[in-house]
């Protein structure tokens, strides 16, 4: 019997194995009339102003924190307990990453543990440039608290919300 610690689950249908299979048959395979069209589905879907397709999540981390000028000498936090992309994207952009601690509950970043943190490293002039929380498994992290932290600290934040498609927090996707 095989044993396995239960990650996530994913609803898979058959519209969704035609619709991989129709864009395969396609002439576009990374490019072409998809893509602004599952563009404009996550902005409806969201209720955003934009949405930009990427190759991967990696990639799109990578491209939020190019965006916002991270290089060598900032330093970048994130949850203890993510993928690997959360950190590297700073990594591809040498910087430093740090972490900060999870919720029991939730595994999600604590933002009482992010507040002690960010209140030692002003302390010492040492304050991240971005914070990275991580909405894992579908699960929002506490955004509103986190926020308010970015604003006290000045830092900016990248929710990588890779993994929670079609969660919501307080109404809001």
């Amino acid at each position: 019997m095989t044993k396995y610690i239960p990650y996530g689950t994913q609803s898979i249908d058959e519209d969704d194995i035609s619709s991989v299979v129709q864009a395969l048959r396609s002439d576009f395979l990374t490019q072409g009339p998809l893509v602004p069209q599952f563009e404009d589905a996550i902005k409806s879907y969201c209720g955003a102003e934009y949405a930009v397709a990427s190759n991967s999540a990696t990639s799109s981390l990578h491209l939020a924190c190019m965006a916002l000028g991270v290089g060598p000498g900032d330093t970048v936090w994130t949850s203890a307990i993510t993928f690997a992309a959360s950190s590297n994207c700073a990594l591809y952009c040498n910087a430093s990453v740090d972490f900060v601690d999870v919720e029991p509950s939730t595994f999600n970043m604590c933002a009482q543990q992010l507040e002690i943190k960010l209140k030692i490293a002003k302390e010492n002039n040492c304050l991240p440039k971005v914070v990275i929380p991580v909405h894992l498994c579908g699960q929002p992290c506490e955004m509103e608290k986190i926020y308010e932290l970015s604003q006290e600290f000045n830092f900016k934040i990248v929710e990588d919300a890779s993994h929670a498609i079609g969660a919501s927090y307080k109404g809001h996707k």
